[in-house]
């Protein structure tokens, strides 16, 4: 098999993202217009010579001096709020480490994007002899291109590399082929590489791991060895590593080594330098307004989706769905009530008596949850609901949970205050955390177990280290986000 030159190889790239372009928006623009356009306002239209210029020039032409547009450091933003050209026709390219590949797998199927297979990964994380990462990325197949990435948060070993992995796509070298003589040492020096980045990069959060340390308490030491957040005068401080992990996440990307590259792979400007825009998409965030503040001046685009609504929708739609007068909503504390009382109402349709939920408190590491159950009423003090009926439906609903302790308090509860019997109670939860450990997980399954067979729980395959060892479960449905990522991708198309 012949090799491609760097020239031919840049060529060819370059045409492949110009082409796709051009074909997609000329059908497009075509559908629109009369028979009778002429070619040249179609190329108006379609700003041809832009799609096809460089920084160094046109492709198969020359700029009118001669000469490229030699790069400098100037940099005019953080990063772009328009994506990249290529990105508006082409589809996008999903990636994710080993450890979310069955989710990105069916992502991709929903997107149309299927290049990414065993045989050709995008992605490959491998380990040198020294357990450093040794990583590689199919450069080709993301230039100009829209990529999703899934990030994982839970799995500490992989961190570094995917936030590596992140910075490169943002910008990153493409060595021309001649400098192979050298083992790809003497190409920077000489200025003989062209720049590759995507068009658009959407950094999607199953589950952001540090989501409850998104504030700062003043702590002291006691004598006695013990720590206490009680303390006005406290000398120790809580590092919020929610909010920096968002602005690692946020980072914008590296620019060119000097003396710089000789082209730009995907059309888009070297001078200044542009560098394409990036979103997170946090699912069912915990707390949402200090980690968009905490990335608000890296240009970074932040949206917060909520998965209860989504999920509600599909409860209803079973048929064992008991209706309105005998379902109710049950929150294990006010925090929650607050975050999803509004999705109950506009999706179930329910009174706000049927909507309740448990006060609770919290001293140190001990909770206690008060064994009575609230309603809000606008203009009044809260109602309290004293008792249920055999024939009622209990959904008990939080984020996330570790050992389940107040949504099962919250399910006896609900069993106690049932005259005659036990209403049917279900469970849900976007987040299966259990504290990422197996014996935490089986202690979960038997407390649900204990329950009784009308206790169901459901929960989201956020974090597939967790809810995968619920398979097999009678009691247990792990409700799949990947439509819900999808919608969500396309929606910000």
């Amino acid at each position: 098999m012949a090799t491609m030159s760097s020239t031919d190889s840049k060529v060819a790239v370059a045409a492949a993202v110009a082409g796709g372009v051009i074909g997609a928006a000329f059908l497009t623009v075509m559908q629109q217009r009369s028979q009778a356009a002429s070619i040249e306002a179609l190329r108006a239209e379609l700003l041809l010579p832009r799609l096809l210029q460089t920084p160094g020039g046109m492709i198969g032409a020359t700029a009118e001096n001669g000469e490229g547009t030699k790069y400098t450091r100037e940099v005019q933003t953080q990063r772009s709020s328009v994506s990249g050209i290529a990105a508006r026709w082409t589809k996008p390219v999903v990636i994710s480490p080993p450890s979310l590949l069955d989710l990105a797998n069916t992502i991709e199927k929903r997107l149309g994007s299927t290049e990414n297979s065993q045989e050709s990964p995008t992605l490959v994380i491998d380990r040198f002899k020294s357990n450093d990462p040794n990583m590689r990325f199919h450069w080709q197949r993301v230039v100009g291109r829209r990529i999703v990435f899934l990030f994982d948060t839970v799995n500490q070993d992989i961190f570094f590399e995917q936030l590596s992995l992140l910075q490169a796509l943002q910008g990153f070298a493409v060595p021309d082929s001649e400098d192979k003589q050298s083992k790809w040492k003497t190409y920077v020096g000489r200025g003989k590489y062209a720049w590759g980045r995507a068009s658009q990069i959407t950094i999607v959060i199953p589950w952001y791991r540090p989501c409850q340390m998104e504030r700062t308490s003043r702590w002291q030491l006691e004598k006695d060895g013990k720590w206490t957040n009680g303390h006005p005068e406290g000398q120790w401080l809580d590092v919020p590593t929610a909010q920096y992990m968002a602005r690692l996440l946020a980072t914008p990307g590296s620019v060119p080594p000097l003396p710089g590259p000789n082209e730009a792979l995907d059309g888009m400007p070297l001078v200044p330098l542009w560098r394409p825009p990036l979103e997170l998409l946090f699912i069912e965030l915990h707390e949402e307004a200090p980690i968009v503040h905490s990335v608000s001046d890296l240009g970074a685009t932040v949206r917060m989706e909520r998965f209860v609504p989504y999920f509600l929708d599909k409860f209803r739609a079973k048929k064992s769905y008991p209706g309105k007068a005998q379902m109710y909503v049950l929150f294990p504390d006010r925090g929650a009530h607050d975050r999803y009382a509004e999705s109950v109402g506009n999706v179930l349709k329910l009174d706000e008596d049927h909507i309740l939920y448990i006060k609770k408190t919290r001293v140190g590491d001990s909770i206690s949850q008060e064994q009575k159950l609230f309603y809000a009423r606008e203009n009044a003090e809260d109602g309290e609901k004293t008792s249920f009926e055999v024939m009622d439906h209990v959904l008990i609903i939080d984020d996330f949970t570790n050992s389940g302790s107040t949504l099962f308090g919250a399910a006896n509860l609900a069993k106690k205050i049932t005259a005659g019997g036990s209403p049917s109670v279900s469970i849900f939860v976007s987040h299966f955390v259990a504290i990422y450990d197996p014996k935490c997980v089986e202690a979960f399954q038997q407390k649900l177990h204990d329950l009784g067979a009308d206790c169901n729980f459901y929960c989201t395959n956020s974090i597939p280290q967790t809810t995968g060892l619920l398979k097999g479960d009678p009691q247990v449905e792990v409700v799949d986000i990947s439509d819900f990522i999808a919608d969500m991708v396309e929606s910000s198309s």
